[in-house]
């Protein structure tokens, strides 16, 4: 069959026209293009599809069809609280923050949602220099809040901001970064583009900071006691000359949360 025939997709069975066909074949029948995407996706090479059992593939689309719908459920579910311009939002009923995804003209096409409990970290950068940061059990710090704009030497004097984002680390191995973009082309500070969107993520940042200090408090003094009984059992350790005194600040460091 040529390309502008109709054929059933071989993976999904989904009847495939020439503007839904991709250029990936399986067993000599094109594959359509939602599986070819899905596939894709799940890093499975579409020039060696044949290598890979039909029920294989159908699985990896099955459950790619499942995280959809699950993805989906979860964006139907979330009711902002609070909304910062299209670069976020909070939904402190269900505890839930999500990301934005847009369109080329601004509109909202997608939401990149994660849990509160999720943020490990936050910082505030500037064209790659730190600003401000904070995580859980931390207070919000940074040059921003002494002075302003651009605490290390040489930043503070420029003119204009290239880039401008809150990374936020994630305790999830899969995703264990996000960043919210709130500048991404070269503008002057002192526009009228700067000054509005900067607060906007200094206001960003002290929503993230109450989330995380919030997340804090309602750990529990089981968790700081078990941290202090670990701290002592590398304390014993150290003083036995297992680990290094290197070592041991570490592993202070990660129980402390420092």
């Amino acid at each position: 069959m040529g390309i502008f025939n109709t054929e059933d997709c071989p993976i999904c069975g989904t009847p495939t026209g020439a503007m839904s066909k991709s250029s990936a074949k399986y067993n000599g029948v094109y594959v359509c293009k939602d599986c070819a995407k899905k596939l894709a996706a799940n890093k499975i090479l579409l020039i060696k599809l044949k290598k890979y059992p039909l029920e294989e593939l159908q699985r990896i689309v099955g459950a790619e069809d499942q995280k959809q719908e699950e993805h989906q459920e979860e964006v139907e579910a979330f009711s902002a609280t609070k909304k910062i311009g299209n670069f976020i939002q909070f939904d402190d009923v269900n505890k839930k923050i999500a990301i934005p995804k847009t369109s080329f003209t601004g509109k909202i096409r997608d939401l990149q949602i994660f849990d509160y409990s999720a943020i490990a970290e936050y910082e505030l950068l500037e064209d790659g220099n730190s600003i401000e940061k904070g995580g859980v059990g931390r207070a919000l710090v940074g040059g921003a809040l002494f002075g302003g704009v651009g605490a290390s030497t040489g930043h503070k004097h420029k003119a204009t901001c290239s880039k401008l984002q809150i990374k936020i680390t994630l305790n999830d191995m899969k995703t264990p970064v996000v960043y919210v973009n709130f500048i991404e082309a070269e503008t002057k500070k002192n526009g009228a583009l700067y000054k509005m969107i900067y607060p906007m993520a200094q206001e960003a940042l002290s929503v993230l900071s109450i989330i995380t200090q919030s997340q804090k408090s309602e750990s529990s003094p089981h968790d700081e006691v078990s941290a202090a009984d670990e701290i002592l059992k590398f304390k014993k350790l150290l003083d036995e000359g297992i680990i290094t005194q290197e070592e041991f600040d570490l592993k202070k460091k990660q129980l402390l949360g420092l």
